[in-house]
């Protein structure tokens, strides 16, 4: 199995649960090398690749047309198939939404893509309606499979999801314009209390990728819910155990307001300070 590095922490763990031997190609800064994917799938022949080229998590990062189909080509030779996350697909902030990852990969490279993504981000964390897209044979498969381990999801979940979806249109311009928002205000109270922080902003998604320049993120985050916040350290998102401790994923999906008290807290925690007693009038968990 290959997999991005740092990844989606449920993605990994599923994949852990099911005894997947696990190789990493890292994300960047700068994004993805094409070099080492196709370095990674050469050595290894995967059966399986698991990646999030759509505004990455944790990352923010956002993979060019060019290097899909490069991805896309290097997966063909080895007979691996990809799975493509795109649940953030929609969450462009700065930049227009990306083209499907199959439609950029190019002809006669689509046979062996399975994209999966989910209104829970486009829409509301709390609607779990997700969806699958791939040849008409690999549908049939995964709705044979489906049937031994989830006979039925939610019809009153899935009765809103197709009513949403027929407004998502209208709908993602303010969901878009909530989201600059909350992370202007993530960024802005971040650089007022912890100024050494440095992060790059991401262009769509829904989380900073925090450098905080030395290998402390378990530690603080562990230290940070003594102060009521509650965020995930760098290592909770690598393949391997250790790496990112020098990062934290913070998402800005909150109320805006709630990023002041937030990173104030966070900044409290940093320096030491004694765990505090909490306002009855503040959410006890902020982030």
């Amino acid at each position: 199995m290959l997999a991005e590095n740092p990844s989606y922490t449920n993605a990994l763990d599923a994949m852990r649960g099911h005894r997947l031997r696990i190789t990493p190609v890292p994300v960047t800064e700068t994004g993805w090398d094409s070099g080492l994917i196709d370095a990674a799938l050469r050595q290894t022949a995967p059966r399986l690749a698991y990646l999030i080229p759509d505004f990455h998590n944790p990352t923010g990062r956002l993979m060019p047309d060019e290097q899909r189909r490069e991805v896309a080509a290097a997966a063909r030779a080895t007979r691996t198939w990809l799975v493509v996350d795109e649940t953030l697909s929609d969450i462009a902030l700065d930049v227009s939404p990306p083209r499907p990852f199959a439609a950029a990969a190019g002809p006669g490279t689509s046979e062996q893509i399975i994209s999966v993504g989910s209104l829970s981000k486009s829409c509301w964390g709390g609607l779990r309606v997700g969806w699958a897209r791939a040849s008409s044979r690999m549908v049939t498969e995964l709705a044979r499979v489906r049937i031994t381990h989830d006979l039925a999801g939610s019809v009153l979940d899935q009765l809103v999801a197709v009513a949403l979806m027929d407004r998502i249109d209208a709908l993602l311009p303010d969901r878009a314009a909530e989201l600059r928002r909350r992370r202007e205000a993530l960024v802005t109270a971040l650089a007022r209390h912890v100024p050494e922080w440095r992060w790059t902003l991401p262009p769509g998604g829904m989380c900073l990728w925090i450098d905080l320049g030395r290998p402390i993120a378990s530690q603080l985050a562990a230290r940070a819910l003594g102060h009521g916040v509650r965020v995930e350290g760098g290592a909770r998102f690598g393949v391997d155990p250790g790496t990112h401790e020098h990062r934290l994923r913070i998402p800005y999906t909150l109320p805006g307001d709630v990023y002041e008290t937030a990173a104030e807290r966070l900044a409290a925690a940093l320096a030491g300070a004694p765990a505090r007693v909490f306002d009855p009038g503040l959410p006890e968990w902020v982030a």
